[in-house]
């Protein structure tokens, strides 16, 4: 949460190192909500709107191998 706050933008603009830590960022997320209780779940899809809202590297990729 606190990542996607202070970075925000830079995740989805891949001229930055922020858009690498991004990828890492989003595969993490999608974990953590696979193997979390429904309350926590809820935050990782609060974390994810944001992360696409940023324009996350990588995140249309790892949701589309989530379905």
């Amino acid at each position: 949460e606190r990542i996607v706050r202070h970075v925000g933008k830079e995740l989805g603009d891949i001229r930055t190192q922020r858009a690498a830590d991004g990828h890492h960022l989003v595969s993490t997320v999608i974990r953590l909500y696979r193997q979390s209780p429904p309350a926590l779940r809820i935050r990782c899809l609060d974390i994810i709107d944001r992360l696409s809202q940023a324009g996350a590297y990588g995140l249309n990729a790892a949701l589309e191998n989530e379905r």
